[in-house]
């Protein structure tokens, strides 16, 4: 069995958390324990483990930090979380070099930084982790599939455009984490300026509902079989409803701004 909780998404915060333990495997042993990743950590320290606390997680179960780029709403603190638990944080290897500036600036303890790339597999424990990059204003972002007790758990956010090895992801997925950022109407009409309008709709920026939907089409994704998340919907341009109306046939879980879901697969 995985547990796994979208701890938060939007602008204000994005973190995931996955776990699974082996009391299955061992009935009788009363030391089993929970093993868990994280992906993201946008809030800060206290916030995440209140996040984790709440969900019913363990928060010293966490084995490493995935990171899917650095802007802050995903990275904040990371490099708090490195020093306090002397846990892994893994960026891809793109990242490093396009994005060393704000690489160093989370200041990663020595030890605990470390790199993956789409040619790579990591195990954590009982987890097969593995990237692919995305389209997004911060260089070598990436989005993740992760596997574990024979289920796979796909996170694809903060990119423009897709490509077909998101959508082989997708197809894969037993549980899929995709962004659905903006509505194009919400957008042309709303308060940003023209030029943040542009950098939102761009190929670097993030998926509308549209782009999301066109994503499910494409990956054929089978609602019978497995459960879409829909994260990171931005406070200005979107709402819950223009979500729900736009992937009616896919019996999506929503993601409210900055609200915690939780699910076993």
């Amino acid at each position: 069995m995985v547990r796994f909780s979208v701890l938060g998404s939007g602008s204000c915060g994005n973190s995931y958390i996955f776990s699974t333990d082996s009391r299955e495997q061992t009935l009788f042993d009363d030391a089993a324990s929970e093993s868990s990743i994280l992906v993201d950590a946008g809030y800060s320290l206290k916030q995440l483990k209140l996040r984790i606390a709440d969900g019913g997680f363990d928060y010293d179960s966490i084995q490493s930090l995935f990171l899917t780029h650095l802007h802050p709403d995903h990275a904040h603190c990371a490099g708090t979380f490195a020093r306090q638990t002397h846990k892994p944080v893994y960026v891809s290897r793109r990242c490093r070099s396009l994005a060393s500036h704000e690489y160093l600036a989370l200041s990663l303890p020595e030890g605990s930084e470390r790199t993956i790339d789409p040619d790579s597999m990591v195990n954590v424990g009982p987890f097969e982790v593995s990237c692919f990059y995305t389209s997004h204003d911060s260089g070598g972002s990436c989005g993740y599939r992760i596997e574990v007790d024979g289920k796979v758990l796909v996170i694809i956010t903060d990119t423009g455009v897709y490509n077909q090895e998101m959508v082989m992801a997708a197809k894969e997925a037993d549980v899929l984490f995709l962004e659905s950022n903006y509505d194009v109407e919400m957008l042309r009409r709303g308060p940003y300026p023209l030029r943040l309008q542009k950098r939102v709709a761009g190929d670097r920026g993030h998926l509308s509902n549209d782009q999301a939907r066109s994503l499910l089409l494409e990956a054929g994704f089978d609602i019978s079989r497995k459960h879409v998340y829909l994260i990171h919907l931005s406070s200005n341009n979107n709402t819950v409803e223009l979500v729900s109306r736009a992937m009616a046939e896919f019996n999506a879980t929503v993601c409210a701004r900055g609200e915690r879901y939780c699910g076993v697969v």
